[in-house]
């Protein structure tokens, strides 16, 4: 220990010329984090301008801020302080000095993970061990980054570390996706950090559903589709759940409807936040049977659930009331919320920064709008959908 603080700074610079703003937004992250070296500076690109090129992108930084290590992707919107924008041009950025931590970054083809047979692999490929205690930052390409994959990976090899993230949404601003990592530019995989030492991380993962009906058990499974609900078809379970619930929110269900599979059996009373959400990605109307978004097994408990923007609010809010009470000790803050969130599910601009601000700020605070959002949930870190994955840094 050094005894040096960590600092953090946080930048968000729109325009017509991307290269002023790329420039405006590292100089004034830099002037936010004074002297001294910028350990890690995390960007965000949403890529609104037709010329852009992000192989200038590592120069122009290392010009302007210096970092030791950059990590980051284009989105569809980018998020710094209290504001987020969506699909119009932006840089954001975090900077972060981490004196008495260690930034291993690291980057994994498509390959590497279907070749890894299981996290003894990813040990050996990274050289970092469970006693490390690592924490982990990582962002993919949608179209050849298997989540679900890397999420297992680590979840494997380091029981309890938490990975935050998400997926470039690039391609939403029909744009192909990149990463960046240090001075490279990655075009597909995944790249990362992993955080070491001194440093540590306060999650919240915001799913923003309340379930409806009742929890029952999964009785007949393959792979992923459902067949049997308390012995009975799960069409059959869902048509008596809905006919019980509000005219409004029978409407609701016809486009914000998920499935809630409950991370820790056998509880009496089950709550919002108990269950990891999945979509419901198909019906089956002969048979009764409904395709869920993850793998299915007999003695599950399921339930279905709902999303509306009040409720998201209420998640978020209660998730970040339920954080440690906040020292005087710098914290910066990573927030990667799902493209459908934002102004499509609030009706209004820069809810969930605004709300993280109200709430724990003021701090330094980056982000963008992702396609896949990474982040524990029960100790175990899966791959989310219309989610806000919060990190706090300290």
């Amino acid at each position: 220990m050094n005894g040096e603080p960590k600092r953090f700074s946080d930048a968000l610079a729109t325009g017509p010329d991307w290269r002023a703003a790329a420039a405006e937004a590292a100089r004034t992250a830099r002037a936010k984090l004074g002297n001294g070296p910028c350990d890690l500076a995390l960007v965000f690109v949403s890529e609104g301008w037709p010329d852009f090129d992000a192989r200038e992108l590592p120069a122009l930084l290392g010009r302007e801020l210096a970092p030791r290590m950059t990590l980051g992707c284009n989105a569809y919107g980018a998020i710094a302080g209290r504001r987020e924008v969506e699909r119009g041009p932006a840089v954001a950025l975090l900077a972060m000095r981490l004196p008495d931590a260690r930034v291993l970054p690291f980057s994994l083809t498509a390959g590497e993970l279907s070749r890894f047979e299981d996290g003894r692999a990813l040990v050996a490929a990274l050289d970092l061990y469970p006693t490390d205690k690592p924490k982990f930052l990582a962002f993919g390409d949608p179209q050849s980054c298997d989540p679900e994959r890397l999420a297992a990976l680590i979840n494997d090899a380091y029981p309890g570390a938490p990975l935050v993230g998400g997926l470039s949404s690039g391609p939403s601003l029909r744009r192909p996706a990149w990463l960046l990592l240090g001075s490279e530019i990655v075009a597909q995989g995944a790249v990362g950090v992993a955080l070491t030492g001194d440093v540590d991380f306060d999650v919240v993962v915001a799913q923003g559903c309340r379930p409806i009906g009742e929890p029952r058990i999964v009785t007949q499974a393959e792979g992923n589709v459902l067949q049997g609900l308390g012995g009975r078809p799960p069409l059959e379970v869902l048509r008596e759940t809905l006919s019980r619930c509000t005219l409004d929110d029978q409407r609701l269900a016809r486009h914000s409807l998920f499935a809630g599979l409950a991370m820790a059996e056998g509880r009496a009373d089950y709550r919002r936040g108990d269950f990891l959400i999945r979509n419901l990605l198909a019906v089956d109307h002969d048979s009764g049977s409904m395709t869920v978004g993850a793998p299915l097994r007999r003695g599950q408990t399921l339930q279905f659930q709902l999303r509306d923007a009040q409720t998201s609010d209420q998640d978020l809010q209660t998730l970040l009331g339920g954080l440690p009470e906040a020292s005087a000790a710098p914290t910066g803050a990573l927030l990667v919320t799902c493209v459908g969130r934002g102004r499509g599910l609030y009706g209004e601009p820069d809810h969930d920064a605004a709300l993280v601000q109200s709430m724990r700020g003021p701090l330094p605070l980056a982000g963008f709008f992702a396609n896949g959002e990474l982040g524990p949930v029960g100790g175990r870190n899966y791959v989310h959908g219309y989610t806000s994955s919060l990190v706090l840094i300290r």
